[in-house]
């Protein structure tokens, strides 16, 4: 539908003057949007830093496979080389069975002391720990390598990695869903705090529709209007937003180092279109609900 410059101001302006006239109503919307973009975007940050976590995990879980201790060194290579060729592996480190022992009295720390002597006659084995691109894939991998000559043990962890990806799953479409609810939810209380300022217009509006006026011509302003409520509101969630992540990431730094969030420079650019766009769509949605009912004259 075109729309002249002219038009269009008038419609700005009559925006704007709606919003100061009806500011306590204005103040309440901002404040709905506002809190409701923040439950929105703690839910969305806590989704986007579960799959963040989730890769760490992943990168972490390792199946250790465990040698005959009569194995040649042209064997020790032989598997070493088979395990690095399968699609699925994504590293593979050998670890002797003297850097497992070391390995072990870092683990036991003060304790470290018991294992003295153990140098001479080492119980342990030289094994390969290998990560993968997918655990979904370990149990396949283990189904590969397990007839291999010279391999004494395999110790696959399946059932903490299945676990691990059933929590997750279970997170993910909980948070999804959940955000979901909150949009229509936000939806819903926008249009009705902004009901009250229509209502308060309603005369207005009708002698507008008698004089011959457009419902399009009628509903603009209120649509701007709708438009500037949500994008103030916008604006305050995303500042809130903002600092409490950085006070969250800052106190995580200096007290846990077990996994890492995302910084807040990889994700606001994304999270401020998406809070932009859906504080818009609440406000002009909430409007046009709100102003459908008065244009029915």
């Amino acid at each position: 539908m075109g729309m002249k410059p002219r038009t269009f101001r008038y419609f700005f302006v009559e925006g704007i003057k709606s919003i100061w006239i009806h500011r306590l109503m204005s103040l309440a919307s901002i404040g709905t949007v506002s809190a409701c973009l923040v439950i929105f975007g703690l839910f969305a940050l806590f989704s986007i830093n579960l799959n963040y976590i989730g890769e760490q995990i992943q990168s972490q879980c390792e199946i250790q496979i465990f040698l005959d201790e009569d194995i040649s060194d042209k064997q020790k290579e032989d598997i070493g080389r088979r395990l690095r060729n399968d699609e699925n592996v994504k590293q593979c480190v050998l670890e002797t069975r003297e850097q497992a022992l070391e390995n072990f009295k870092k683990q036991l720390e003060e304790n470290a002391d018991l294992l003295d002597g153990f140098e001479k006659d080492n119980p342990l084995r030289d094994s390969y720990k290998i990560t993968l691109n997918d655990i979904k894939k370990s149990e396949e991998v283990v189904n590969k390598i397990k007839d291999m000559k010279g391999i004494a043990k395999i110790e696959n962890r399946k059932e903490i990695f299945d676990k691990l990806i059933s929590v997750t799953d279970l997170i993910k479409n909980v948070s999804f869903w959940t955000m979901i609810l909150l949009a229509v939810i936000s939806v819903f209380i926008i249009s009705n705090t902004i009901k009250l300022a229509v209502f308060a217009r309603r005369r207005e509006i009708n002698i507008m529709k008698f004089v011959g006026a457009t419902d399009w011509f009628i509903r603009w302003p209120f649509i701007i209007e709708g438009m500037f409520i949500g994008l103030i509101g916008t604006m305050v969630a995303f500042g809130l937003i903002a600092y409490s992540y950085l006070s969250i990431l800052d106190m995580i730094s200096h007290s846990f180092d077990i996994f890492k969030l995302m910084s807040f420079t990889e994700i606001y650019q994304g999270l401020l279109i998406i809070f932009i766009m859906v504080g818009m769509a609440i406000g002009i949605v909430g409007s046009t609900i709100s102003i459908r009912k008065y244009l029915r004259v």
